[in-house]
């Protein structure tokens, strides 16, 4: 028998006058929704456009796939932290924009080099059931940079047996 899990999700969307919108969620903060697809961005709004949180939910969803799949196959996952890029082609008001690129560009360190194949091969099989392909039939490439980082791997275990970095060891988040 199949099994089947189905989640809902809910936001609201408040429009605050020109292209300005609050995104609102009972799970989350609200975000503030900023500049159209015509490129015009304008930064002192500190708003996102909905092509940005589209991008930011496809390498969110990555992320979360990618070490949900880690999880299972026992790979040690020390650092991750990513980039995404999307291209947008507009072709006037005759044709509706559309993506014609997503790129996501993880860099992962883990403990040793079978870890590394098995994360590479996680990536390789990752583009086609993540979102947005599975979903919106747009298939993200996955560039991965994944790095074996050995040094102090038994200082690092934590008490669930995944290895936690030192912070000596790690170059600080943005802003942090």
């Amino acid at each position: 028998m199949t099994s089947i899990s189905i989640t809902e999700y809910e936001t609201r969307l408040y429009w605050q006058g020109e292209r300005g919108a609050v995104l609102t969620s009972d799970q989350a903060p609200p975000v503030p929704i900023g500049p159209p697809m015509n490129g015009v961005v304008d930064t002192t709004q500190g708003g996102w456009a909905p092509e940005a949180l589209l991008l930011g939910a496809v390498e969110g969803r990555a992320l979360q796939a990618f070490l949900d799949d880690a999880w299972e196959a026992g790979v040690r996952v020390l650092f991750y932290q990513s980039t995404a890029m999307a291209r947008l082609v507009s072709g006037g008001p005759e044709h509706a924009p559309c993506f014609t690129d997503l790129i996501v560009r993880p860099h992962v360190a883990v403990a040793s080099p079978s870890e590394a194949e098995r994360a590479r091969q996680l990536f390789a099989a990752l583009p086609m059931r993540c979102f947005p392909s599975s979903m919106l039939h747009l298939t993200p490439r996955i560039e991965a940079v994944v790095e074996v980082w050995a040094a102090h791997r038994s200082s690092l275990a934590d008490g669930d047996g995944r290895a936690s970095p030192d912070a000596d060891d790690f170059a600080p988040a943005p802003g942090g």
